[in-house]
């Protein structure tokens, strides 16, 4: 990567860790801001850096600082029971910045995040099924992942309201 590059996904990186730790809890998977700035990130930047970002994220939390929901960090939180939905964070940049780059359209863009989204959020619900002594797929699915679909949607919506902002504000092409 170019010095211009890793500034900015040591950039991006911050502003995720920042943001990240924001969240409402609910019994067993937070609502977080995580999956409202990583969207964002992956959104305007290319994949590269926004995978270079949220590796950087991920890694900050593993080495011990407090940017995961409610300002947790550590393995056990990669490895525990929401370690999934972490983990799914690095679907954002495969899927949003790699669709964007063969197309920048309103069309793709909702229709990556909405994809981008729904992926994570399974292989979080998948996770927390594994990684939860006895809880059946039909609870974790429901719990996991249905119980996230509308605040999924909702995130979808502002995420691309603001990548609008920002694409019009940058100058970068969104059509």
């Amino acid at each position: 990567m170019k010095t211009r590059e890793l500034i900015l996904a040591g950039l991006l990186a911050a502003i995720i860790a920042v943001m990240a730790p924001w969240s409402l809890p609910l019994p067993l998977v937070p609502i977080t801001l995580q999956t409202l700035i990583i969207p964002i990130v992956a959104s305007i930047a290319n994949t590269k850096i926004s995978l270079a970002a949220i590796v950087v994220y991920l890694l900050l939390g593993i080495i011990g600082l407090p940017v995961f929901a409610g300002g947790a960090s550590g393995l056990a939180v990669m490895f525990g029971p929401t370690g999934g939905y972490l983990w799914g964070m690095l679907v954002f940049p495969l899927i949003i910045s790699s669709l964007l780059a063969k197309q920048r359209s309103l069309p793709v863009l909702i229709g990556a995040n909405l994809l981008a989204a729904i992926i994570q959020l399974l292989l979080g619900a998948g996770w927390l099924v594994l990684a939860s002594k006895g809880m059946d797929w039909q609870t974790g699915l429901t719990a996991g992942m249905l119980a996230f679909i509308v605040p999924a949607i909702i995130k979808v919506a502002l995420v691309t309201m603001v990548t609008v902002m920002i694409a019009r504000s940058m100058k970068l092409p969104l059509q």
